[in-house]
């Protein structure tokens, strides 16, 4: 049979004191591991987007399978932008091609319903989710970056300025002309991607 302590007024008082310290100690360890250990930052703009479309900002010229087309404002720019951001995509089928940005900052080339993906690169965006910028290494390597960005209603839309193109897509950028230069020009362009997931 266990006796009871019969404990002084003083010494109930200690003993109760000294439990109340401990209680706050302990809360106070957990107080000090959630801030030492915060959870990492979500980026709002880390997601999976296929390419919509894009249009020009200005007037360009280029030639394209021999023809000189003469590009307008509001005029399709897809085949330049689309090629040229999800052109090296591995997927079986071109249509299923989608760009995926992860919350690690590395951009990836995913395909819809299939299994193939590849890394793209790496990507970064300011504070307030306005600039989004693609450090593509795959197929080359250059520099994207998406300007006034809005992620909503299911799509991200910007501006890219400036966006490399060809003089003559007959030749790879960069590449010297036949006539003399250098196969390079920049535009400006609205582009909208559809928000996956």
């Amino acid at each position: 049979m266990m006796k009871r302590l019969n404990l002084s007024p003083v010494l109930k008082a200690c003993f109760f004191l000294f439990m109340a310290s401990l209680v706050m100690l302990s809360c106070k360890d957990d107080e000090d591991d959630n801030t030492a250990n915060p959870p990492a930052p979500v980026n709002e703009l880390a997601g999976t987007y296929s390419f919509v479309l894009a249009t020009f900002n200005d007037p360009v010229t280029i030639i394209v399978n021999g023809d000189t087309n003469h590009y307008q404002v509001g005029d399709d720019a897809s085949l330049f932008v689309g090629g040229g951001l999800l052109g090296a995509a591995p997927c079986d089928n071109a249509e299923n091609a989608a760009l995926q940005l992860r919350s690690d900052y590395t951009s990836h080339y995913v395909c819809q319903g299939e299994s193939n993906e590849s890394q793209q690169g790496t990507w970064s965006s300011n504070a307030d989710y306005t600039s989004l910028t693609l450090n593509i290494s795959n197929p080359n390597d250059f520099l994207v970056t998406i300007k006034n960005v809005v992620k909503a209603d299911n799509k991200l839309t910007g501006e890219i300025d400036p966006l490399p193109l060809p003089f003559d897509t007959s030749i790879p950028v960069g590449e010297p002309l036949p006539g003399g230069g250098i196969n390079f020009q920049t535009a400006n362009v609205n582009v909208e991607f559809s928000v996956i997931e």
